[in-house]
């Protein structure tokens, strides 16, 4: 329906720039004529870099921020959830909107892309994540623990997705602090997954 109408209005307006022109003493080629036309068609977008009241403009990185330790991602403003992403996490912001009188942003995160209300985002000064000591996101460790395995949960305090064997290097890739304890995102032969701080040491084995 949409691909038919923009067909009508652009014979319209080639019709309409063929008479204007022939009145005018201009001859113009089928080529100029559909130049002319395609210019005159108004563009229309569903979002922008900045609406008013907002605090963020497409380019700008935001820190997620709220109550929970995984932050929703909805497919459109105001819409059904899409994804979860966890607070601290670094997002780009892509575009915003408006929902009634609330501001949403369009971002670009680990899981995807999708919307979050503005009070989902915070400047990245604000994310106190930084100042948890220990080794931090892009720091080379080791797994220990009682066990010959490491379990990696989904999330902090959440289910087993995988084992890998204690004394194993791996990559830090997130840090956070939930219900008191440090957690740590890590990327390992067996996968990424989170483990407590007690599962992990600088000191090689």
């Amino acid at each position: 329906m949409k691909g038919r109408r923009a067909l009508i209005l652009m014979v319209g307006l080639l019709i309409l720039t063929s008479l204007a022109c022939s009145q005018a003493g201009e001859i113009l080629s089928p080529a100029e004529a559909t130049a002319r036309a395609v210019e005159a068609i108004p563009v229309f977008t569903t979002g922008s870099s900045s609406v008013e009241g907002g605090v963020f403009e497409a380019g700008d990185t935001a820190v997620l921020t709220g109550r929970s330790f995984l932050v929703n991602l909805y497919d459109n403003p105001g819409g059904k959830v899409s994804a979860g992403q966890e607070r601290g996490a670094e997002v780009t912001v892509l575009e915003a909107s408006t929902e009634g009188d609330e501001v949403w942003y369009k971002i670009e995160a680990g899981t995807g892309e999708g919307w979050v209300p503005a009070t989902s985002l915070e400047a990245p000064e604000g994310e106190a994540a930084a100042t948890i000591e220990g080794p931090q996101p892009g720091d080379g460790v080791y797994l220990q623990g009682r066990s010959f395995l490491v379990n990696f949960l989904d999330v902090p305090n959440g289910k087993i997705i995988a084992g890998q064997e204690r004394g194993m290097a791996v990559t830090i890739l997130q840090v956070a602090e939930v219900d008191g304890t440090v957690w740590y995102q890590i990327d390992a032969p067996a996968g990424q997954g989170w483990v407590p701080a007690e599962n992990i040491t600088t000191e090689a084995p």
